[in-house]
């Protein structure tokens, strides 16, 4: 293969991977935004929160069909899989809720969105880890980050396609489909690569001997309760924001900055954790900023709370993109870091999955969104424990 040749592979390769990590938040994170104007065209709340509910279930229950599927197809043939999944998730999803799809696509759209982002949140790190095993804290910086301004953006153009679009909120949500057929441009010649010939693995026999590993379940403890912090957090902040006096528009706009300013931490932290021999104070400081940044938001004065929720950002983003990190640094091999990553991620967002639900009925249980958000601390205090110990050195095998 000529220079120039390899140059030409590299850059279709870096820019497929950012363009797939880009496409894996804004089908869910266009949704928020949208809710009045969804309601007021009779969508009930119900059907609005399975839009998000049932793709975050989908997350943990198809990771282990993604690592299985990855092995047999190759895990670039699976990912652009994937991407056709979700395209197909977001068509079906906008018919059932602006259409006459019935509860089927109501249904089935959003379940559909949540295996094809599945396939891309476990096998990006397998393919990270297979092409570019030398620069594992730039990859995995680049696309984490990547994911994280996919989900800003989902936020931030949500509203001005509704208002642009002739459509309205359906062909808001309805881009997004579009959007996630962009990568294949780039990943062509991925998926016309030859994989590496491979026999049939049970998927259930590498998870079997995963389960038996200490450090595995130390990083899949670590991604869980990183997820958990996202999601929880992610789904009440705005509202929280206002409890504590701001108003409404500030209260959506700070979790947008917040997201931005968490690229910074995302595309930064993980390169230079990817350098050093234990990524232990990286992961539970982490979890410590983390912890601050919420009791910060519930009891400094306002004036400072725009601050904390900026903290908040940091720590969540760069905690994901060190997670990511540590499935592909302490993983033996490529076919491990995808089983790892499916082990991480089928029990990471299984635990998260509820806990939106869980915080929103601890707020009116209590009465207060003190305790009900502040219960946030107790995982990130976690965070700072599974960080600790799953950044030590160490293989998985």
């Amino acid at each position: 293969m000529s220079r120039r040749a390899s140059v030409w592979g590299h850059v279709f390769l870096v820019g497929g991977l950012l363009l797939i990590g880009t496409n894996l938040r804004p089908a869910i994170t266009g949704i928020a935004p949208l809710v009045d104007r969804m309601i007021a065209d009779g969508v009930d709340v119900e059907t609005i929160g399975l839009q998000s509910t049932l793709p975050l279930l989908l997350f943990g229950g198809a990771s282990v069909l993604a690592g299985a599927v990855g092995s047999w197809l190759g895990f670039a043939r699976a990912l652009a899989l994937g991407l056709v999944v979700l395209a197909a998730g977001c068509f079906i999803r906008t018919w059932g809720l602006a259409g006459d799809g019935g509860v089927a696509a109501r249904v089935g759209g959003p379940l559909l969105v949540g295996m094809g982002i599945a396939f891309g949140n476990v096998l990006l790190p397998g393919v990270v880890k297979s092409r570019y095993p030398d620069r594992l804290g730039v990859m995995t910086s680049l696309y984490s980050t990547a994911m994280n301004v996919g989900a800003a953006l989902g936020f931030a153009l949500a509203v001005p396609m509704a208002e642009t679009f002739a459509g309205g909120w359906s062909a808001s949500l309805g881009f997004w489909g579009l959007a996630a057929l962009s990568p294949l441009v780039l990943w062509i010649p991925q998926v016309l690569r030859k994989p590496k010939a491979r026999e049939y693995t049970n998927p259930f026999r590498p998870l079997a001997q995963l389960a038996r590993n200490v450090r595995a379940w130390q990083v899949t403890a670590f991604m869980g309760m990183q997820s958990l912090l996202f999601y929880a957090s992610s789904a009440w902040l705005p509202i929280v924001l206002q409890e504590r006096g701001m108003g409404e528009s500030a209260s959506y706009t700070w979790p947008t900055v917040m997201q931005l300013c968490g690229c910074v931490a995302s595309l930064t932290l993980p390169t230079w954790a990817g350098r050093l021999r234990s990524q232990s104070w990286v992961a539970a400081g982490c979890g410590a900023l983390t912890a601050l940044s919420i009791c910060g938001i519930l009891w400094l004065p306002l004036g400072w709370v725009g601050g904390a929720t900026i903290c908040l950002g940091l720590g969540l983003n760069a905690g994901f993109g060190v997670v990511l990190l540590l499935i592909a640094l302490r993983s033996w091999d490529a076919n491990t870091a995808g089983y790892l990553s499916a082990m991480a991620q089928t029990i990471g967002y299984s635990l998260a999955a509820p806990f939106p639900w869980f915080v929103g009925w601890l707020s009116e249980s209590s009465g207060s969104w003190h305790i009900a958000f502040g219960f946030l601390v107790l995982p990130a205090i976690g965070v700072m424990v599974a960080g600790w110990l799953g950044g030590k050195p160490g293989y998985i095998k």
